[in-house]
């Protein structure tokens, strides 16, 4: 081996000593070498030219100077040749992060043979995913804001593992919708999730949380049941399954469940729409559990059920006073109450999960299964001129159908709003699967998820009966209630703090107001007030009540739009334009708690 090889490897080992411990030190068989015109190395690979014929470095930095460090924060190499573009990369942005992933190592060494990579180890914000699988991926790629992410893909550098590449943009760009529609719906359901957590709040200190069944069920499996249309063919079958296992359904469900006579051991609430309270309206389970948070509709705790618990509030002031109380138990979020399902199913400690009826997809194009709230609502509400097939076929084309495939090999049409609801779940999935956690599906006509097997019913009920399991299971679950009297007093305490870091957040937006107000009367004094606003700011950033408060603040895109009205257009203008958006930031701001003020 050359000197370039020892010195790269050694830089490696030096950086990265795990990693480097972890892969053979081969060569790719594939990848060519030559001179190009210029005396450095290029390559080639099943006749692609990796790099230029004749400048490779020149290339490399034309490639590179495309990021911009005021848009992005992060490089994200998928694949990278010789590794050209990345040194350029790694020597032009030293503060930006430089994230370089490669499935096959073969072809990182080969790079490390050809090229002096010195630039690159030498980067102290360098990411290097080297065989890494694509849960990692997403871990890493998860730890940046999505739109900061500078994506680098050269097809010839990702030619010889595409799949894995485009899979890999797939989570970026996944990632980026998952943003967009986080903040969709923050604009449009803020105000509903501030009302209805500050309604609900005194439930907190009355209501136990899941952490009452933290790891409790690691012996039981847990059935999960959505309301997708294959929910069909599981229900003449449900009485047995719940002899069988923990039965978690979700609200969209419940319906199916009782006209079976099958009252769950779980149900899972967690959209705050008065839409999905609905879901419950004139029904009652009283053997089962509801579980929910203080974010959902009010009408949801008046449910008639054997207990409500809380898992943890996914907003601010829910969280604000579970930190100043106790944690209820943390659920993870996936824009879907199917998520959240499974989620409870291995906080329990399951390490089985099976789910019914979560065919993220319309098997048979149907949307739900029949007699669901959604299939219902739009009988009640059909007219002539909008009849119900009107209103349920408009689900199928709304959010960018495509077709794939189910657990039988089958075409299913689904969309892109469920391609993320599947993601999340192929992700969260596979990890699991490495813990020892085994998810599965007992309706083979949903959309096959890698990270969930297909299971047959048949073999399922051939499972035994576990009665006694799941009795303990509850009866243990009893023996960590907590003490009542004193979560109300740090309750009460948590209020009265909540409420004086409103009133201080108050004064100092209003004395952002008055100080922004001066600076625009008379500019004498600029230096001085501009002064006093950056130490005003510290003061807020510091604030208890941001966090809540911020809840309702306007989204970037929506502060942008409302910036545009101030846009400068004379040299006097762009003078004042600092102070006038703090203005507008202060206002903002103070709107914002003014909304707390109807029930503080």
């Amino acid at each position: 081996m050359n000197s370039i090889w020892n010195k790269n490897c050694s830089l490696f080992k030096e950086r990265f000593p795990q990693l480097s411990e972890s892969l053979a030190a081969e060569i790719s068989e594939s990848v060519k070498t030559e001179k190009a015109r210029n005396g450095s190395l290029t390559a080639q690979e099943n006749g692609l030219m990796l790099h230029s014929k004749y400048n490779p470095e020149k290339e490399g930095e034309s490639a590179a100077s495309s990021f911009d460090p005021k848009k992005s924060e992060a490089a994200v190499f998928l694949g990278f040749g010789l590794g050209y573009a990345a040194l350029s990369f790694a020597q032009k942005f030293p503060e930006a992060s430089l994230i370089l992933i490669e499935h096959d190592a073969p072809h990182f060494f080969s790079a490390l043979n050809a090229v002096d990579w010195t630039p690159v180890f030498s980067h102290k914000k360098l990411i290097l995913a080297i065989g890494a699988p694509l849960e990692r991926i997403a871990d890493i790629l998860g730890s940046f804001p999505p739109e900061k992410l500078h994506i680098f893909k050269n097809k010839a550098h990702t030619a010889h593992d595409e799949d894995y590449f485009n899979a890999a943009e797939q989570i970026i760009i996944k990632n980026k919708s998952k943003e967009e529609v986080n903040a969709n719906t923050l604009e449009k359901f803020a105000r509903l999730w501030l009302s209805n957590s500050c309604r609900n709040l005194d439930r907190m200190k009355t209501l136990d949380g899941i952490a009452r069944y933290a790891r409790l069920g690691t012996e039981i499996p847990f059935v999960i049941l959505a309301a997708g249309p294959s929910l069909e063919t599981i229900l003449p079958h449900l009485a047995e399954i719940k002899k069988r296992s923990v039965l978690v359904c979700v609200d969209t469900a419940l319906h199916c469940c009782l006209r079976q006579n099958v009252e769950p051991d779980f149900i899972i609430l967690s959209d705050p729409q008065y839409a999905c309270s609905l879901h419950l309206e004139f029904l009652q389970s009283p053997s089962s559990v509801l579980i929910t948070e203080i974010a959902a509709y009010p009408s949801v705790f008046r449910f008639c059920c054997r207990e409500t618990v809380l898992f943890s509030s996914l907003f601010p002031i829910g969280q604000f006073f579970e930190s100043q109380t106790e944690e209820k138990g943390k659920l993870a979020a996936g824009g879907s109450v199917a998520t959240s399902a499974w989620d409870f199913a291995r906080f329990c400690g399951a390490r089985e999960i099976f789910i019914a009826g979560m065919d993220l997809g319309f098997p048979g194009k149907q949307t739900h299964i029949k007699g669901s709230q959604f299939e219902e609502k739009a009988h009640r509400e059909s007219m002539r001129l909008k009849p119900a097939e009107t209103e349920c076929i408009h689900p199928l084309f709304h959010a960018g159908p495509f077709y794939a495939r189910d657990y039988n090999g089958n075409t299913i049409l689904t969309d892109k709003k469920m391609s993320l609801f599947s993601w999340w779940f192929e992700t969260n999935c596979l990890r699991a699967e490495a813990e020892g956690i085994k998810t599965a599906s007992l309706t083979s006509q949903s959309l096959a998820i890698n990270g969930i097997e297909k299971y047959s019913l048949a073999d399922f009920l051939l499972k035994p009966e576990i009665q006694q399991q799941k009795e303990s299971f509850f009866a243990r679950s009893q023996e960590t209630k907590k003490n009542k009297d004193e979560l109300q007093k740090k309750f009460d305490q948590a209020k009265i703090s909540f409420a004086s870091g409103l009133d201080s957040l108050e004064s100092l937006a209003k004395k952002g107001i008055s100080l922004c107000s001066k600076a625009i009367q008379s500019t004498v004094h600029l230096p001085e007030i501009c002064r006093k606003l950056d130490e005003l700011d510290i003061l807020i950033s510091r604030s208890s009540g941001k966090e809540a408060a911020a809840l309702v603040f306007p989204t970037q895109r929506q502060l942008a739009a409302l910036s545009k009205k101030i846009e400068p257009h004379s040299e006097f203008e762009k003078k004042l334009y600092p102070v006038q958006y703090s203005m507008l930031v202060y206002t903002e701001l103070l709107k914002s708690i003014r909304q707390y003020r109807k029930f503080f």
